[in-house]
């Protein structure tokens, strides 16, 4: 009988143990690091300039138009990317030279190309999307080598250099694609390492119309990677792949079904999503409305809220419609940044009430080129 009962105490002990123990297992299960971002969770608010950042500066490139030029930034100088070439100035906008030329001989590329800067060798690479194809450049601007890049497909929209690889981003082609690749990443001698193709989009035969984007998504060493159409955004890097946000299901959402029907009016069309220290930034607008109406949609890294703002108020040079999208990290500092044409700037300070505005238009060349507006994030 006591050898039963000492068997009954011991059994009872050991239940306890084990409750315990997935008690602590479930308090100590580590959290999903995925993110849910829901429209319904946007929280309107009017941004102004001075609520992100703590200085803009105006810079006028010299010497050569760049209109319209893709702007890729190392730290001491960047580069222009123009339908007339490459263009390298310093970080005041004063014209260094140029990198390689437009056209189809040896060092020279088409007009369909992108552009990407290793500081730790002194190369300037330059992609030509047409025939994948990678060209090499020193800094002072000789061509040095030619590789054949292993892609699974032309035509990447996006390029970037990081951690001697090459990353390639893809848009979706709606009218010949389903299962369409988002990414690939080559060595540099443009062996192909890795790629990803979105295994869920299918679209029946048809011309439809083409949301592209100015994917940015560089922070650090990682790519962001995402679609018009997926609902997860990834984290690509050395390390692997890894999903870290998931647009909830809103009626908002561009589908492969709502472009098929014609029916994709008021859709999320998203231009960009970058990462910085502090939030995750996604700008957007709804299809059908103008290309310069943009949403800024932040995520607060610390506060986990989405805030909604239609545009930024700028409230420390007194620009209208200002809409920074391209990000950089310049002397250990983050920054915003975009191109603005110098008429509307110039009426904009000429009639300003603030006289040290005024004086400030002195400084510009109305029949100059466009100017680039640096937006220095704080850094909270």
């Amino acid at each position: 009988m006591e050898e039963k009962l000492n068997n009954l105490f011991c059994m009872k002990h050991l239940f306890i143990i084990f409750q315990l123990l997935f008690l602590y297992s479930c308090c100590n299960k580590p959290e999903s690091t995925i993110r849910i971002w829901n429209y319904d969770d946007f929280i309107k608010k009017d941004v102004k300039m001075s609520d992100i950042a703590d200085e803009m500066t105006i810079i006028q490139p010299d010497s050569i138009d760049y209109k319209g030029a893709r702007i890729v930034h190392a730290s001491s100088f960047f580069l222009a990317g123009t339908e007339q070439g490459i263009l390298k100035y310093n970080n005041q906008g004063h014209f260094i030279g140029r990198i390689g030329a437009i056209g189809q001989g040896p060092g020279e590329y088409s007009r369909f190309y992108a552009m990407a800067i290793n500081e730790t060798e002194r190369i300037i690479y330059v992609y030509r999307m047409n025939t994948s194809e990678l060209l090499s450049f020193s800094y002072e601007g000789t061509f040095l080598n030619k590789h054949s890049l292993q892609l699974p497909k032309k035509w990447a929209w996006s390029f970037y250099y990081l951690k001697d690889k090459f990353y390639f981003y893809y848009c979706i082609d709606a009218d010949n694609e389903s299962q369409p690749y988002m990414y690939a990443i080559t060595d540099t001698m443009g062996n192909l390492l890795s790629s990803k193709r979105d295994e869920s989009l299918h679209f029946t035969s048809g011309s439809y119309p083409s949301f592209p984007s100015d994917h940015l998504g560089i922070y650090g060493d990682t790519m962001l990677v995402w679609s018009q159409y997926s609902d997860t955004i990834y984290r690509v890097s050395e390390k692997g792949e890894e999903a870290f946000a998931i647009w909830g299901e809103w009626d908002k959402r561009l589908t492969p079904a709502k472009v098929e029907n014609d029916a994709y009016e008021q859709s999320m069309i998203i231009s960009t999503i970058v990462e910085t220290v502090h939030y995750y930034l996604c700008i957007w607008r709804p299809a059908g409305i103008m290309w310069n109406q943009w949403n800024y949609c932040f995520y607060d890294k610390s506060s986990g809220k989405l805030f909604n703002s239609e545009g930024i108020t700028d409230d420390l040079w007194g620009l209208p419609s200002i809409f920074p999208y391209n990000y950089y990290v310049m002397d250990g500092r983050e920054y915003l940044e975009c191109g603005y044409p110098t008429y509307k700037l110039l009426d904009a300070w000429l009639t300003s009430d603030d006289p040290k505005i005024r004086k400030q238009a002195e400084s510009i060349d109305e029949e100059g080129n466009n100017v680039l507006i640096r937006i220095r994030l704080k850094k909270k």
